[in-house]
Formats: C-alpha cells, sequence, structure tokens
C-alpha cells in the first residue's frame, strides 16, 4: 500500500505542481542563454502581452479563429509533456480558438532543450513539425539524459516520415532555426515569463489547469 501511495505522489507532483518545479530566476536564465547558445537578447524589453503572430508561428487548429491560445514551452520539461495531450485539445475544447505553440528553452536546468527545438524546426521544415512535437514529448525520458540526442532525433524523424534525413542532420548540427528560437526567447523575457509551461489567451495569463476550469477563465476574456 506504501509503494501505491508514492507513486501517486509522484504523479500529482508532475501533473498538480510540475509547473512550478520549472521556475526559475529570468535573470539568472537570461545569462546562461548569451553565455551557452549567444542568442542576441538586445531586443528584451518589458512587455504585458506576447508579441503579434506571425507566419512562422506554430499554429494548431484554424489559423483565421478569433481567439488564440499562447503557450510558451521546453521540450526537455516534464510537466510541459504531461499536459501536452491536453493542449492539443484546446482548438475543439475552446470555442473558435487556435493554439500557438512558442519556445522557453530553460538550458540552465535542461541541456538538451534547445537541440530539441532544432529538432522540431529541421522536421518542420519538411512538413512534419506537429509529428516531431508529438514524438520529442513521447519519447522525452529516452532523450533528456543523452549527451548528444542528435542520432536519436534523427531516429525519431526517420520513424515520422522525414523524407531527407541528411537535411534534417545538416539543418540541426547548422543551427539553422537558432534566430527563430531567438524571437521566441525575447518574446518570453520580455514577459518576464517565470517558467514552462506558460499560458495565455488572448493575451491574458491564464492558469494552467483542467480544461475545464480554463475554459471558466478564459472566458472573460472571449471573443464571440
Amino acid at each position: 500500500m506504501k509503494k501505491y501511495i508514492s507513486i501517486a505522489i509522484v504523479v500529482l507532483l508532475v501533473l498538480g505542481v510540475g509547473y512550478f518545479l520549472f521556475e526559475i530566476s529570468p535573470q539568472e536564465q537570461q545569462q546562461t542563454e548569451s553565455s551557452r547558445e549567444n542568442f542576441d537578447l538586445s531586443q528584451v524589453k518589458p512587455a504585458s502581452q506576447p508579441r503579434a503572430l506571425s507566419e512562422d508561428d506554430h499554429i494548431l487548429g484554424n489559423p483565421s479563429a478569433k481567439n488564440t491560445f499562447i503557450s510558451y514551452e521546453d521540450y526537455q520539461c516534464p510537466a510541459c509533456a504531461a499536459t501536452a495531450d491536453m493542449l492539443k485539445q484546446i482548438p475543439s475544447a475552446f470555442p473558435d480558438t487556435k493554439l500557438v505553440f512558442r519556445y522557453f528553452p530553460l538550458t540552465q536546468i535542461h541541456k538538451n532543450a534547445v537541440v530539441s527545438i532544432y529538432a522540431a524546426e529541421a522536421a518542420g521544415a519538411q512538413g512534419k513539425y506537429w509529428e516531431m512535437h508529438d514524438a520529442l514529448f513521447k519519447f522525452q525520458n529516452d532523450w533528456s539524459g543523452l549527451a548528444d540526442p542528435a542520432d536519436y532525433f534523427a531516429g525519431l524523424a526517420k520513424n515520422i516520415g522525414v523524407a531527407n534525413l541528411d537535411q534534417f542532420k545538416s539543418d540541426i548540427l547548422e543551427k539553422k532555426f537558432k534566430t527563430r528560437v531567438e524571437k521566441d526567447l525575447v518574446d518570453a523575457y520580455s514577459l518576464n515569463l517565470p517558467g514552462t509551461p506558460s499560458v495565455f489567451f488572448n493575451g491574458n495569463p491564464i492558469k494552467l489547469d483542467t480544461l475545464d476550469n480554463m475554459k471558466k477563465e478564459a472566458e472573460r476574456y472571449l471573443i464571440k
């Protein structure tokens, strides 16, 4: 009995308070990003809402939907993985709503956070973004601790049908999508986000909870 109680407690910690387990100082995170990947964060300025949508945003659902749900996430974050399937239900659960997925890699605690984003983007360049998105979360435990997950990501890419694996590998190695990640980091730091996942509905921060509870909270911001 004690064994099952312990397992239940662990599950609740991941699902219920996982968000807070990945809360770090934005200043500390920003210093780490600058030194590890040499991202240009000179454009960081305080903001009250996420930046406007652009062509390179990853959108699930009808791009023309009136309402916008934005989630800032880290592929190596267990809390993000635990809520990934639920969040993908947003476009059908919320009235006239699209889901936008943006990046906030916490590299101080997740060494493979950025390279996993590069893998998602490299797959996306060949029309397989959401397939890789799902695979990265599904198999997170398999690649999180690898010293170099590039080959593992190539295996995932092959399994989801990425046609040109050489190009996929090259895009990751050459950090082809570094500017794309940089753009989301600037946005995340400008919003002074505490950790991942951080979510917004029509520009307003809301608590990540069950779909029903989020719908209730979002009702006051709903565009009809």
